[in-house]
């Protein structure tokens, strides 16, 4: 059996950022298409997280069993988190990305959030 990495506080404390990136590349794919809002889980953000982290797949999942588990515990107490206090910003150099989120769906613990970018001509600022 294979040791799962450690997993610390500051370790933790990193999935904000990886979230925060997946949103800015999602703004900057939206540019070329008219959608309005995109959908994350909870489970991709913690497998995208986990990937980034420690290149470990999703298909190795039963492998690091504990990993997976905590990391997506992590991940949904950060979605209520996000769901509670309605949006999220993202700072990139002197641009400041604004979403809107709500609850889409949730499936078997599996936490899925809708967010919105806010343009700052939007009357909702």
């Amino acid at each position: 059996m294979l040791n799962d990495p450690k997993i610390t506080p500051s370790v933790l404390a990193a999935i904000p950022d990886v979230l925060k990136t997946y949103l800015r590349e999602a703004v900057m794919k939206q540019s070329t298409r008219k959608r309005k809002s995109m959908l994350i889980s909870s489970n991709s953000l913690a497998n995208r997280f986990i990937f980034t982290r420690w290149g470990i797949r999703a298909s190795q999942r039963k492998r690091y069993k504990n990993l997976f588990s905590k990391i997506r515990q992590q991940c949904r107490t950060y979605f209520h988190h996000l769901l509670s206090t309605g949006q999220i910003s993202c700072t990139n150099g002197t641009d400041t990305l604004r979403f809107g989120v709500y609850k889409f769906d949730e499936v078997r613990g599996n936490l899925i959030l809708g967010f919105v970018h806010i343009d700052d001509e939007s009357p909702f600022c």
